[in-house]
């Protein structure tokens, strides 16, 4: 189509729309109804293998504790480690899962990517999850490397639990990590954020259905919603490193990072928020396909070596 002389580019809008029917149809719709968690596990892992892995990339396996590991390095020698911690709600997720998209981060940061298989919920529930992370941290510390050339990051609940590892670290009185990298954070377990209700029909990706799930599996009993300790946007962020905070526009979780980036601000804690414009939730996931993704691994990797030169 020619408009002014200029022609118009209808492909993205297409592809955006045919990428997110799929999504809601595929992943969305599927999460709001009670399946296994083993059924949705095996399911997210064949759906994440469309994702690209970066042919740069080298994959080591290893045990860290009592869990299993990947290293991801795209060259020999590297100043920084991003510790990343996957998403899935609680319950889902695995190195499958996220092995693509950390090959995409470790390509774009040049940095040495790890990521756990740490323990899920309802067979794991709150606070094994976290307790198991801090002990690869602590054997991490252990192997020598100091807390300085570590990035903590997550995505969805993966970012919950990144910043409840920081706050970990800092009540155990041992060195911070350099930096929180927090993206389509879910920090409110209370599910009080505006977004959730306008950006419902939105998000292509994650339902409220799914949330609730995820709470219900991870949560035990006697543990309050509203707990600092699995809600931190109720937490005290006094002492957290200069954090990154992404999220889309059309996420029903857009108002969880907002918060954050507030309470963190109000706690003296360096934040850089960014809103990505018509993205659903863990777009970021989407690099090989939209510029929008592409741009949120740019600025990731601008912040990550903003960090190694502090």
């Amino acid at each position: 189509m020619i408009t002014n002389g200029r022609t118009m580019n209808t492909s993205a809008p297409w592809k955006q729309f045919i990428t997110e029917s799929i999504l809601k149809t595929t992943v969305r719709t599927p999460s709001q109804y009670s399946l296994p968690p083993k059924t949705l596990r095996l399911g997210l892992e064949q759906l994440c293998r469309v994702f690209p892995m970066q042919p740069d990339v080298q994959v080591r396996s290893l045990r860290l504790g009592q869990l299993n590991a990947e290293e991801l390095k795209p060259q020999k020698q590297s100043t920084q480690l991003i510790f990343h911690i996957h998403g899935g709600v609680f319950f889902l997720g695995s190195l499958k899962t996220h092995r693509a998209f950390l090959s995409q981060i470790a390509t774009r940061t040049q940095m040495q990517v790890l990521h756990v298989d740490y323990p899920l919920s309802p067979e794991h529930p709150f606070p094994e999850a976290v307790e198991a992370l801090f002990a690869v941290y602590l054997n991490l510390l252990e192997q020598g490397i100091q807390a300085k050339d570590i990035i903590l990051s997550g995505d969805s609940c993966g970012a919950n639990l990144a910043v409840a590892l920081a706050v970990k670290i800092r009540e155990a009185q041992l060195e911070q990590v350099s930096g929180l990298i927090l993206l389509s954070p879910f920090l409110d377990l209370t599910l009080t954020s505006e977004s959730l209700r306008f950006n419902q029909k939105h998000d292509a990706l994650l339902s409220i259905e799914a949330l609730e799930t995820g709470i219900d599996y991870y949560l035990p009993k006697e543990i309050d919603r509203g707990d600092p300790r699995v809600s931190p946007v109720f937490e005290d962020l006094t002492g957290l490193p200069p954090t990154l905070i992404q999220v889309g526009s059309k996420e029903i979780l857009m108002d969880d990072g907002k918060r954050f980036q507030q309470q963190a601000e109000a706690a003296g804690v360096e934040v850089e928020f960014k809103i990505y414009t018509g993205m659903w939730h863990n777009f970021q996931m989407f690099s090989a396909w939209f510029e929008e993704a592409q741009q949120a691994l740019a600025d990731l990797a601008a912040f990550a070596h903003r960090l190694d030169r502090d």
